[in-house]
């Protein structure tokens, strides 16, 4: 092979000008201790423009450690015999463009003014350096600096096995570019590195060499953006294997767009720098800082875990078209980060796994708005326990299988809407909302779906509950001797209302101790069982279109006893909001049918003549609501009494006897008996004596004999004589009489007494 002489380079050298040795098919030999020389004992014959080599075939170890080369150093479509090493050394700027053949390069602590250019060169080499105890590298950078940019485009890298390029706490003033073919066989460390522009991740392709990490970028500062998108060409970015970015720092955006993130799942952890320990992570990325918006945009398919925790972002955006795969995994963790904007999930956008949110705080809104969530790691689609949303959660038309959407104990701004979504978890929790807090409204409406348990216990909703046109089923396995809900409300405080216009609803809903301001509902359209122990309102609406007179007190009574455990509590309450509006008789008659359900919970021993005595009693006088019932039972019995004693043969049973002991019928003494019987009573001819008994008057009688309160002196004046014929009857019939009397009127009393105590 011909041979560059110290002259020919010298003098192309000192006249700046670009040293061709050969055409694309031979090269020329220029030996490495020539270009050491060069840059040692002769730099100061060499041109401010640099040493610059064009088709070379550099032979031998090039080798410039330590030294002190003022002037740029450019290989073009060269080839190198051996690694190139440049640790310690400060340079102008060094390029290698175009190199097919380079077996690496040594360049830890390499200080360079301007850039280092590796742009479409290819660097295939397993150097170790004293920079890492177990690792080879094809490209060695810690603790470097370059003044200028770092340029790899359609840079070929292979780490042979293990790393591409490690270059912990490196130093770049301007930017990072690894783009367009840029493809690395073996991990890309960064670790501490900083960068003052961007990094350009522009269609690269990175893939883990059994290791599972492919870019590791922990701990670095990046002042400007990171770019991980297809370039104009349509290559899109492939990153194989893990991201690692914890702690790392972005000034900028960071922006993924139709790139291909794919975890080695199981790969072992091959760094004691490794921020995820967990197999089948994509991007591991805890304590991440962004200063604008984190966006994965386009055609995106990340294959493994997105874990974001304790990060602050500006916001986190996963359009349309893009797709989150782990399943049975945590797909997007965002525990404990803080989002200085919104959170979305696209549209249609697929998302296998868990989104974890726990105690994350998001300034904006929450957007699920369309998205596809399935297949999550234990019970929850969405783990968001204590997140603080200051906008609100928009969750319509969201498709959610095989889990919950977890907001226990949640704090959420304005309102939670899940209009149109389809939540299908049977046998579990749809949408968990346990001591939680929303500023405004839930809306489980249009279209809403729930094939599983809404729960809402011990939830404070500052706006409504609505549930118009939603269907709520709880169907599957459940507890031994528990109840499935498809509601389950307990304590909870909502305090503008609820809605429940619901389509259909089983199998039944628990609202024990609920609050609210009114209840809109049709009590046609509750499931056949449900628990309203405790639950309080103050008025009756309808529910949202629809024209149903909301004051129906039959309907309501209807609705009150189908209770699943008979509680007398609901019917007071609903009667106490009738009688508050108004509606006093409807009032009433759901108490009647509330001590009617009492009758039909009676047990025990006696419970048949309990029952008994309580149909007694709501048939007189409606439980002390109807009293006026007594008065027309008494005017019955007072007619009866009236009658019989209008009957000639009653009448001849009755007898009064005066003081001087003459005995009188109602027509007259009674011959033969009692003293003087003949003397001056005898010749007396009216039948009351001359006005020695009182008269006998059949109606004063009967009114003297039923009504106790009323004292005529006719029964204490006649009575029927046993000893004739039916008089032991009419005795039996009047004393009867008497008694029910006396009952009658107790009765009466008392519920006047009681109706008063009631108002």
């Amino acid at each position: 092979m011909d041979q560059v002489g110290e002259a020919e380079l010298l003098a192309a050298a000192t006249a700046g000008h670009v040293l061709v040795c050969g055409d694309g098919g031979t090269r020329r030999a220029v030996d490495a201790a020539l270009l050491r020389r060069c840059c040692r004992e002769l730099r100061d014959r060499v041109d401010p423009r640099g040493v610059r080599l064009s088709n070379a075939a550099v032979t031998g170890p090039l080798d410039l450690t330590g030294l002190d080369v003022p002037f740029p150093l450019r290989f073009e479509r060269c080839s190198f015999g051996a690694p190139l090493t440049v640790e310690g050394a400060q340079l102008s700027e060094l390029a290698l463009t175009g190199c097919d053949e380079v077996p690496g390069l040594l360049a830890n602590g390499v200080r360079i003014r301007r850039d280092l250019d590796l742009s479409r060169s290819h660097v295939a080499g397993t150097l170790r350096t004293s920079a890492s105890t177990s690792k080879h590298s094809a490209i060695w950078l810690c603790e470097s600096e370059i003044g200028g940019r770092l340029l790899c485009v359609d840079t070929v890298i292979d780490g042979g096995g293990e790393r591409s390029i490690q270059a912990d706490r490196l130093h770049v003033t301007g930017n990072v570019r690894l783009l367009h073919g840029f493809t690395a066989h073996g991990e890309v460390r960064l670790i501490g590195a900083r960068i003052g522009g961007s990094l350009d991740l522009t269609g690269a392709s990175i893939e883990s060499a059994g290791t599972g990490l492919a870019l590791d970028l922990g701990e670095a500062v990046i002042e400007a953006s990171v770019f991980l998108i297809d370039d104009p060409t349509g290559r899109r970015p492939l990153i194989r294997g893990r991201i690692d970015m914890g702690q790392a720092r972005i000034g900028g955006q960071f922006l993924i767009r139709n790139a291909s993130l794919e975890a080695r799942a199981g790969a072992p952890v091959g760094s004691a720098y490794s921020r995820s320990r967990v197999g089948g992570t994509a991007l591991s990325a805890p304590r991440l800082s962004v200063g604008a918006e984190l966006t994965f945009d386009g055609i995106c398919q990340v294959t493994g875990g997105i874990d974001l925790s304790v990060s602050q972002l500006g916001s986190v955006s996963v359009g349309a078209g893009c797709a989150l795969r782990a399943p049975g995994r945590t797909a997007l963790d965002l525990t404990n980060t803080e989002l200085l904007s919104t959170f979305t999930v696209g549209e249609k956008v697929p998302v296998q796994g868990t989104v974890r949110l726990s105690g994350a705080r998001i300034h904006g809104d929450l957007c699920l708005r369309g998205a596809v969530l399935s297949a999550p790691e234990r019970t929850s689609l969405l783990a968001a326990q204590g997140v603080s949303v200051d906008g609100g959660a928009e969750l319509q038309d969201l498709h959610a299988t095989g889990g919950d959407l977890e907001f226990r104990a949640a704090a959420i701004g304005s309102f939670v809407d899940a209009a149109g979504a389809k939540l299908h978890n049977p046998g579990g929790y749809t949408l968990n909302l346990v001591q939680a807090n929303v500023k405004g409204s839930v809306r489980l409406v249009d279209g809403f779906e729930s094939t599983g348990e809404v729960v809402l216990n011990r939830a404070a909703i500052e706006g409504r509950l609505i549930c118009t046109q939603g269907a709520f089923h709880h169907v599957g396995p459940h507890e031994p001797g528990a109840e499935p809900d498809a509601i389950e409300a307990i304590s909870a405080t909502i305090r503008s209302g609820m809605d429940l216009g619901w389509k259909s609803i089983s199998p039944r809903v628990d609202f024990t101790n609920t609050r609210t301001s009114f209840l809109a509902d049709d009590p046609g359209t509750w499931p056949l069982r449900y628990v309203i122990v405790g639950f309080v309102y103050d008025r009756f609406e309808q529910p949202q279109g629809a024209a149903r007179w909301p004051w129906d007190h039959a309907a309501r009574a209807a609705w009150l006893s189908g209770q699943v455990i008979y509680d007398a509590g609901p019917y007071e309450q609903a009667a106490r909001v009738f009688r508050e509006h108004g509606y006093t008789a409807g009032a009433e008659a759901i108490l009647i049918a509330q001590r009617r359900h009492a009758r039909r919970a009676i047990t025990g021993p006696g419970a048949p003549l309990r029952r008994a005595l309580d149909v007694a009693y709501s048939a007189t006088v409606g439980y002390g609501y109807r009293p006026r019932r007594v008065l027309w039972l008494l005017a019955i019995l007072l007619a009866l009494v009236i009658a019989s004693l209008e009957i000639p043969t009653a009448q001849a049973t009755m007898r009064a006897t005066t003081s001087a002991g003459l005995v009188y019928s109602t027509h007259g003494p009674v011959p033969g008996a009692g003293p003087g019987r003949t003397g001056a009573a005898a010749s007396r001819s009216d039948a009351c004596g001359g006005g020695e008994v009182r008269c006998f008057n059949p109606v004063l009688y009967a009114i003297d004999t039923v009504v106790p309160l009323v004292s005529l002196d006719q029964r204490s004046t006649w009575y029927p004589d046993p000893s004739l014929r039916d008089g032991a009857f009419m005795q039996w019939w009047l004393n009867a009489a008497t008694l029910l009397g006396w009952l009658l009127s107790s009765i009466f009393v008392l519920s006047l007494a009681r109706l008063s105590r009631a108002t």
